[in-house]
């Protein structure tokens, strides 16, 4: 557990999720005990900045069952009482298969100054 071998579309594997939206103060320890509950942990990492070693706010969970993704993408998830995001990981190459429908990006990072500026933007106020 705790490799770093595959960011979030390179060789994704059928047992692996990305999980967005991470309290910056989530450790380890809590990611991978929050959700072993859902099956046994083969690896999980939480990104951090490469210059800084701060935690980026997300990270990657893979199963040994990739059966038990569906249940865990179908419910809502709060670690650290922050809602996080959990996405199925797509494999490198499938971003550009037909059966590819999503047109969503994941933003991470934003200061909290940014709040009225990206609620704009979601509600279509703004353009980019």
């Amino acid at each position: 557990m705790g490799s770093r071998k595959n960011d979030f579309g390179d060789g994704a594997s059928p047992g692996k999720i990305f999980i967005g939206g991470l309290a910056k103060e989530t450790t380890r320890e809590q990611f991978v005990k929050y959700f072993e509950k859902y099956g046994e942990i083969i690896d999980s990492v939480i990104m951090k900045d490469r210059q800084t070693g701060r935690p980026r706010g997300f990270g990657f969970i893979t199963f040994a069952d990739p059966t038990v993704v569906d249940t865990v993408i179908a419910e809502n998830h709060i670690i650290n009482d922050k809602q996080v995001e959990i996405k199925r990981t797509i494999p490198k190459g499938s971003a550009d298969s037909k059966d590819f429908k999503t047109r969503k990006i994941f933003v991470g990072g934003i200061p909290t100054t940014m709040t009225e500026v990206m609620s704009r933007l979601r509600n279509g106020l703004l353009k980019v």
